[in-house]
């Protein structure tokens, strides 16, 4: 199942890099894509191949990247977050992992109810 995330808002991918005995493991190399199909197919890359940053506080193999949901898309629409490293037990193996994020409007989010605080008056004590 896919995570959601708002239209305008920020959304942050996340990662842990493991080993085949899914003990996390420390990359040099984390990078992220970030990408969509059009309704053709056509894969766009809405971010080309970019760093990921530790988390803080630092935990071995964990990685994140905070992206802005471009209010240019479509409620309704997947993107894609293409994680990948080397792995640093075998450079010539690549670690990857991909997390698809359905995408809504404003609108939408929270089941239309507007966010903040809000008073909700009960009877009994």
């Amino acid at each position: 199942m896919a995570v959601e995330a708002i239209i305008g808002s920020a959304f942050t991918f996340q990662v842990l890099f493991a080993d085949d005995d899914n003990q996390p493991v420390a990359v040099a190399d984390p990078t992220i894509v970030i990408y969509s199909f059009s309704q053709t197919g056509v894969r766009q890359d809405l971010v080309a191949s970019v760093a990921m940053d530790p988390v803080t506080p630092a935990e071995t193999g964990r990685y994140t990247h905070v992206y802005t949901i471009p209010s240019t898309l479509d409620d309704g629409m997947t993107i894609y977050g293409e994680m990948t490293a080397t792995d640093p037990g075998d450079p010539t193996k690549t670690l990857r992992t991909v997390q698809d994020v359905s995408i809504i409007a404003s609108t939408r989010a929270w089941g239309g109810i507007p966010q903040g605080m809000r008073t909700e008056f009960v009877e009994g004590g």
